[in-house]
């Protein structure tokens, strides 16, 4: 059995694999396949032949180049919407060209699966574009990368989402039915309680690398004038509003270093505007965190037990959850524990476990 797995031009850059916790995913993915017992085939596109130029440049000269070298007799593909298109459509124009000639197939047919990390485009045009605006910044979400996306979930035969929320913002895309969800996990030995300190001021963690999207602006709002709370800040470069030499600001950070700054928080805030579900939530719950996220990221913890789930834009309810936490130390100690135990429980294979049921549900069905 064959399989094809094309995850884009990220999956393979030195650079990226440096820093993106996220590129895990695909391993997942790919391990998965093969587990189910299939010879994975991986385009492999020279850097030189992807066009830098745009979004949509890069995304279609990755996809025309892979859609060249696709191995015609594979038995399913798996990759991302915004990467596959070139590919979908030669691999369904193969199929459809036997089936119009009436011809008997002596090539299998694929089953065309993708998977989705964000929510749908319609989403994101909600709760961005005025966001971006706000501080004059572009919001990069051109009508090619739009239709592009929602050609190729229209083409394809499944689409694997990682939460309910996801799902159900790409439900108003294509049929509810033709999407599953397989959650993603975290390495929990990897990310590890440390044991905490006598007293240290209340030290509230931030993640991310687009710091409009993921809405650090409302947390730098809710910090403030808070007492006896520091404030991290990881990944992106930050606003000028934060200028105060109390913050302490990493940049980028290598993935293997990640753990030790968690160990060193006791509250991450993600208090982003889209996002599905980030990576970050998990690895601070299995760090012994308490998360405060936004409604699709909150979709890993249980609101009040393990995390706390704020709505978007609202500074208001990050002091008050914020407030909460430094106040009641023992309520912040047990709700760490409880998200850490949720973590324990969402380990990678449990990721794996359910691509590898729905692959084989789906082909079932074929």
């Amino acid at each position: 059995m064959k399989a094809i797995f094309s995850p884009g031009p990220s999956y393979t850059k030195p650079e990226t694999r440096k820093f993106a916790g996220w590129l895990r995913i695909f391993d997942i993915y790919k391990e998965a396949l093969e587990e189910l017992g299939y010879e994975v085939f991986i385009p492999a596109v020279p850097p030189e032949l992807i066009d830098q130029a745009s979004t949509v440049s890069k995304i279609l000269s990755y996809d025309v180049v892979a859609a060249s070298q696709l191995p015609l007799d594979a038995d399913l593909f798996l990759g991302p919407p915004g990467y596959s298109l070139a590919q979908l459509m030669r691999l369904q124009g193969i199929s459809d060209w036997i089936t119009f000639r009436g011809l008997p197939s002596f090539l299998p047919l694929p089953k065309l699966f993708l998977f989705v990390f964000n929510n749908a485009d319609w989403f994101r045009d909600e709760q961005l574009p005025q966001e971006y605006k706000r501080f004059d910044a572009p919001y990069d979400l051109s009508p090619t990368w739009r239709w592009i996306n929602k050609t190729a979930v229209e083409l394809a035969d499944h689409i694997i989402a990682p939460s309910p929320f996801v799902k159900g913002t790409w439900a108003k895309v294509v049929p509810e039915e033709k999407i599953s969800i397989a959650f993603w996990g975290v390495d929990s030995e990897m990310f590890s309680p440390a044991p905490e300190e006598p007293y240290v001021p209340l030290r509230v963690l931030f993640v991310g690398g687009d710091p409009i999207r993921k809405g650090l602006w409302y947390l730098i709002q809710a910090w403030k004038g808070m007492k006896d709370v520091e404030l991290w800040i990881v990944g992106c470069t930050p606003f000028k509003e934060v200028l105060d030499p109390t913050v302490k600001q990493f940049g980028m950070v290598p993935f293997e270093k990640m753990p030790e700054i968690y160990r060193q928080c006791h509250v991450l805030v993600l208090p982003t505007l889209e996002d599905g579900i980030a990576l970050c939530v998990q690895e601070a719950m299995a760090s012994g965190l308490v998360p405060i996220a936004t409604p699709d990221p909150a979709e890993v913890f249980v609101d009040g037990v393990s995390g706390i789930k704020i709505p978007y834009r609202d500074p208001a309810a990050i002091s008050v959850a914020l407030n909460m936490l430094k106040e009641n130390p023992e309520d912040r100690r047990g709700m760490a524990r409880a998200a850490r135990n949720l973590a324990e429980a969402q380990p990678w294979s449990m990721t794996k476990d359910a691509v590898k049921q729905i692959i084989r549900r789906e082909l079932g069905q074929a």
